[in-house]
């Protein structure tokens, strides 16, 4: 098997800064900011469980930070088919080397990054070439993405050694500007593999509204008694912020003090500072059931590890936790030992006074 490798190497790059993605000026500002580069790890984590196959496949990939660096730290000799002339790359550089990836005859198409990667990919790749996205950026909404890189890599072993028999066409959905609604950009082929793919963000209510309002009302309701609490992002968490004061934000992870706003949309050293003995909000992706690693990277492994699952609170309607296909969440915090630990059943909150009982594992 031809495996074609493209690494956005900035992708997640904004999102311990509480940057809603990592493209263009908002991956320069993360840059002057200090961040650090997640991708590489993610992708690397990925190739590692190529070892001892490589008899059974080739490696075609970009230079330097687009696939070369990767693939050097995992130990996987590949070739070279394209080199960006800059740093940092462009989606140019993307939309390039996946055409001469094309040319070159592979027969996957793997690609560390996110959502705006994805679309990049779009423009260059036919729909007959299976695409599968190891998940590196801020906000992954879409199904052609595995769960996490070390099922990105179970994926590629069994692609390997059983070819790719089923593909099925999935959609690329991304925010159109900054804060607005979901909106489908078009569509890539991608293996099938349940269990190891994730699926789309469900777009559209899939809420049971009076039962979710209560359960929102209970949590804020206790928190005003309560210390320090870290809310988290998407449309239930604002309910729960707009029940305790105004100025919550509906992208980002604010911080509150027995009910009263003490910052929106903190970054991880604002919640790094806060996090002893604090209380974890968090609401679910619907259709995926991710908790961490979607959205909300400014929850960095430190402050997760600090919180612990004792302080996590979880709440979800009852009907997003019915439409999940594996009947489980899943965390996906960058550091595989600490999902292990933060995996158990858990409860979730999906009405004023009624809860529910899940079972919580690694991406």
């Amino acid at each position: 098997m031809r495996i074609g490798l493209i690494v956005n190497p900035l992708a997640g790059i904004g999102g311990p800064l509480a940057l809603k993605g990592s493209d263009g000026t908002v991956a320069m500002q993360a840059i002057e900011r200090g961040a650090t580069p997640l991708a590489l790890g993610r992708v690397t984590t990925a190739l590692v469980s190529l070892v001892g196959q490589e008899s059974r496949f080739e490696l075609l990939t970009c230079a330097d930070d687009m696939g070369e660096a990767a693939a050097s730290a995992a130990g996987i000799p590949a070739q070279f088919v394209y080199r960006s002339e800059r740093w940092p790359s462009t989606r140019q550089d993307t939309i390039r080397a996946a055409t001469a990836l094309q040319l070159a005859g592979i027969d996957l198409l793997l690609f560390g990054g996110g959502d705006g990667t994805a679309r990049d990919l779009m423009s260059a790749v036919p729909t007959t070439l299976p695409v599968l996205g190891i998940p590196a950026g801020v906000k992954m909404h879409s199904a052609v993405f595995a769960t996490s890189p070390r099922s990105a890599g179970a994926m590629l072993v069994a692609l390997i050694n059983r070819g790719i028999n089923a593909t099925e066409m999935v959609d690329i959905v991304d925010r159109a500007v900054e804060g607005g609604a979901p909106a489908l950009f078009g569509a890539l082929r991608t293996p099938c593999a349940p269990g190891l793919r994730q699926a789309a963000k469900a777009i559209g209510p899939l809420e049971d509204g009076h039962d979710l309002a209560g359960a929102c009302a209970a949590v804020a309701n206790r928190l005003r008694q309560t210390g320090m609490a870290i809310i988290g992002p998407g449309s239930t968490m604002l309910q729960i912020k707009n029940a305790l004061a105004p100025g919550g934000s509906l992208l980002g992870v604010d911080v509150f003090s027995k009910g009263r706003l003490l910052h929106a949309d903190a970054d991880a050293d604002i919640l790094l500072g806060v996090c002893e003995g604090a209380e974890l909000i968090l609401g679910v992706i619907g259709g995926q059931g991710i908790l961490v690693g979607r959205g909300n990277q400014q929850l960095t492994p430190k402050i997760l590890d600090a919180i612990g699952s004792r302080g996590l609170t979880i709440v979800a309607s009852a009907a997003k936790l019915a439409s999940l296909a594996s009947g489980k969440l899943m965390v996906d915090s960058g550091d595989p030992r600490l999902d292990e630990r933060l995996s158990g059943h858990v409860r979730v909150q999906t009405a004023a006074h009624r809860q529910m009982i899940i079972k919580l594992v690694p991406a």
